[in-house]
């Protein structure tokens, strides 16, 4: 049986590295060296401020191409007598049940309009009726020959239309504290963006109008028919009592110039300079944080690049190779 010999403190001393003896590199030689990123930008710094200065004057010249687009906006809240609910005494439970049913109890007012305005149903009837297709995709208009141009092979339908208007042109918002809501229409003239306004709430209240009409001559046509089924006096009396309220309700209707709703803010034409976008300065800065951002990326690979190929020029040959079937490609 041999014995190992046991390591002496001479011996296991010639392990550790010194200064002038070959060994294991300090942890310290490991770590980035912020001196050596810092001479690598230097050495790219021509490339770093040419890209920066391509990028930056590139979104100029972009941003200026751009079209000045304007919002135009109107604030609407529910009217009081919507909002609390008129009362019907004379028939107790049975009458606030039929004023939840037609539209007159408090709460959920500001959500119908909210709902309402962004109905599909709503923008298509807007857009049918006041023949928005043009404004809509006023680049692929001809006013001159009244017709889509000639370039254009397949003209948007009404589809493309909803979708546009939805997506970037219709504005829409509300402050339940508050209880207000916000119509808002953005378009590259002022005049249009503030008719589109218009429209929207034109309609919004003949569509709340149309819809408590007709629920009202149901409800009319329904109690005159029981009216002429019933003989007691007392059921009567309280037919009556609802036909009045329906008649009531449908008189409101008609008077209110719009309905349901009260124009707090109306819409006006903006002015020139009140433009929403583009934001050219932000355009310009994000071009230009970008662009360094690019370069100093680019600044780092190409020297990773020069390393290789002075050090391990082996290595680089095998990636040089690899590409080549991206090249053929």
């Amino acid at each position: 049986m041999t014995m190992k010999p046991i390591q002496t403190d001479e011996s296991a001393a010639k392990l550790i590295p010194t200064k002038d003896a070959p060994g294991v590199p300090a942890a310290e030689d490991d770590e980035i060296n912020l001196l050596d990123l810092f001479l690598v930008l230097l050495r790219h710094k021509f490339l770093i401020i040419f890209l920066v200065i391509v990028a930056g004057v590139g979104a100029v010249f972009y941003s200026l191409s751009l079209e000045n687009i304007y919002r135009s906006e109107a604030t609407l809240t529910p009217r009081e007598e919507e909002k609390s609910g008129p009362s019907i005494p004379s028939l107790g439970g049975l009458g606030g049940m039929m004023a939840g049913q037609l539209g007159l109890g408090g709460g959920g007012s500001l959500e119908k309009l909210q709902v309402v305005l962004g109905s599909r149903e709503l923008t298509l009837k807007i857009i049918r009726k006041y023949e928005l297709m043009p404004i809509i995709f006023e680049d692929m208009w001809d006013a001159e020959k009244g017709d889509w141009n000639a370039e254009v092979e397949d003209p948007p339908t009404m589809q493309d239309g909803l979708r546009a208007v939805k997506d970037g042109m219709l504005k829409v918002g509300s402050d339940m504290e508050k209880g207000t809501l916000t119509i808002g229409f953005e378009h590259k003239n002022p005049e249009t963006a503030k008719e589109a306004v218009n429209y929207y709430i034109k309609e919004l209240s003949e569509t709340l109008r149309a819809e408590v009409l007709h629920d009202a001559n149901e409800n009319k046509r329904f109690f005159r028919e029981q009216l002429d089924r019933t003989s007691d006096a007392l059921l009567k009396e309280k037919i009556y009592n609802m036909l009045a309220k329906e008649i009531e309700k449908e008189t409101f209707a008609r008077a209110q110039k719009y309905y349901s709703f009260q124009v707090v803010d109306p819409p006006i034409v903006p002015d020139l300079d009140k433009k929403v976008a583009p934001k050219r300065s932000i355009i310009c800065i994000l071009s230009v944080f970008v662009a360094f951002f690019f370069a100093v990326f680019l600044s780092f690979f190409l020297e990773f690049t020069r390393r290789i190929k002075t050090d391990d020029p082996e290595r680089y040959r095998q990636i040089k190779d690899g590409l080549k079937p991206w090249k053929r490609i």
